[in-house]
């Protein structure tokens, strides 16, 4: 089991580096990061937030039996067409915020094998997908959010700590 990472360790702002090899390494560490994951009630995991500083997302579906993983995902395309949703993060525990992101995207990756895939993401999906995916470039749903809707005080004890 792997440990997640709270805001506001330093780590979770560093942008985090393109994979090269895709081995038998990567994907015990795609599954422990499945299961850390799944034991802390999440439905996305992004390789900072448990001290990897390589770009891998994974995403589960919402019953918690099978995830996705994605290996240097960019996205290629936003909807103008937003939507408003109540985020949180396994590394910020507790709080809460209003966040804006686009309600379909088209995204780049590559699989667990190192094979190339192009997808159109929609709904829940696209927006678990680009909280992850700022991750991995040091960015944290607090730095979207339009307003805090809970833990606003944990989040000040926390950033003046």
């Amino acid at each position: 089991m792997l440990k997640i990472i709270k805001y506001p360790d330093t780590f979770l702002r560093k942008a985090s580096q393109p994979i090269n090899r895709f081995d038998g390494d990567l994907k015990e560490m795609a599954m422990a990061m499945a299961q850390t994951m799944y034991t802390d009630d999440g439905i996305g995991l992004a390789g900072p937030q448990v001290g990897l500083s390589q770009q891998i997302v994974v995403m589960g579906d919402r019953n918690g039996h099978s995830y996705t993983v994605y290996v240097n995902p960019e996205v290629t395309f936003f909807s103008k067409d937003k939507t408003v949703t109540e985020e949180g993060c396994l590394s910020l525990p507790q709080i809460f915020g209003l966040v804006r992101r686009s309600k379909k995207i088209h995204i780049k990756y590559k699989d667990l094998d190192g094979q190339s895939h192009k997808e159109k993401i929609k709904g829940f999906q696209a927006i678990v997908l680009q909280h992850e995916i700022d991750h991995l470039n040091g960015i944290l749903f607090i730095d979207r959010a339009e307003r805090i809707t809970k833990g606003q005080e944990i989040l000040d004890k926390l950033k003046n700590d």
